[in-house]
């Protein structure tokens, strides 16, 4: 079975935490970054507050909390 890391990202707000983005890897850094240059909306996410969350998705699409599984590729 294959595993891949990935970073859950959710957004805090006065009306509590939602999930906003997956992204490839785990990823270091406390705010997600701009995927180009080009999406200047995307610097508003410098402003939120953010939780970040290591995971592993594996090959049926399924998030597995935790990171006690051995990482294929």
């Amino acid at each position: 079975m294959k595993y891949k890391a990935i970073t859950v990202w959710s957004v805090i707000t006065e009306f509590g935490v939602k999930l906003n983005h997956i992204e490839d890897g785990w990823v270091n850094g406390d705010k997600p970054q701009p995927i180009k240059k080009e999406f200047t909306n995307q610097l508003a996410w410098q402003n939120l507050k953010w939780k970040k969350e290591h995971k592993i998705l594996n090959e049926k699409r399924q998030v597995v909390s935790g990171i006690a599984y051995w990482i294929k590729e």
